[in-house]
């Protein structure tokens, strides 16, 4: 199904279609929903994204230089290797700072530098070896998100929630912690950046 430069796609579902390795430029998708779609390696290019859900999608190495999202959900979808920070994320900023959701997806190796993920979802997500430093993620949501290897550096995690959440690593000197929720046992691992000595007196 062709795409053309400048196109409104408004209210339409997308089923079990083949769009991998292709070029959208300036296209429009508001309440539109990808189901079982393959979209690997697409180049979204200026385009905006709006109120629209992808689900059980294949994502991975998408690139979206320009594009806008707002309100966007994903759901159990391969999204691996992505670089989220060429997207245009001050677009539409005073409208809303929701841009997207996750849940039950795969994101590793992808990159949220610099951006402001405040309120954002990721929620059972597989998230490995991701990179946020430097990110905002005031109430973010990592509840039961495995995030093994993933880098939190210089961020914000004020009220973020990482209750369920496991294998992270986070250095409470490098980040800005406040009433940031953690549970246990994972939340030992704050103490390893500290310079103590745990005992274990069992």
């Amino acid at each position: 199904m062709p795409f053309f430069p400048g196109s409104n796609i408004d209210e339409k579902t997308f089923s079990s279609i083949d769009l991998s390795s292709q070029n959208f430029e300036g296209v429009t998708f508001r309440h539109c929903t990808f189901s079982d779609c393959n979209l690997s390696e697409t180049i979204f290019t200026a385009c905006f994204i709006k109120n629209c859900r992808f689900i059980n999608c294949d994502l991975s190495l998408i690139r979206t230089p320009k594009t806008c999202f707002q309100e966007t959900f994903f759901k159990d979808s391969r999204m691996m290797g992505i670089n989220w920070c060429i997207a245009d994320w001050e677009a539409y900023s005073l409208i809303s700072k929701k841009r997207v959701d996750f849940e039950n997806c795969l994101l590793d190796h992808s990159l949220f530098i610099n951006l402001d993920l405040s309120e954002t979802q990721f929620l059972n997500c597989k998230a490995h070896h991701v990179d946020f430093e430097g990110a905002n993620l005031t109430k973010a949501n990592f509840r039961g998100t495995d995030l093994e290897g993933t880098r939190f550096m210089n961020c914000d995690l004020s009220e973020t929630d990482f209750a369920g959440a496991i294998n992270y690593t986070i250095d409470a000197g490098q980040n800005k912690l406040h009433k940031t929720r953690f549970s246990l046992p994972e939340a030992i691992a704050l103490l390893h950046a500290l310079d103590i000595v745990l005992e274990d007196l069992d």
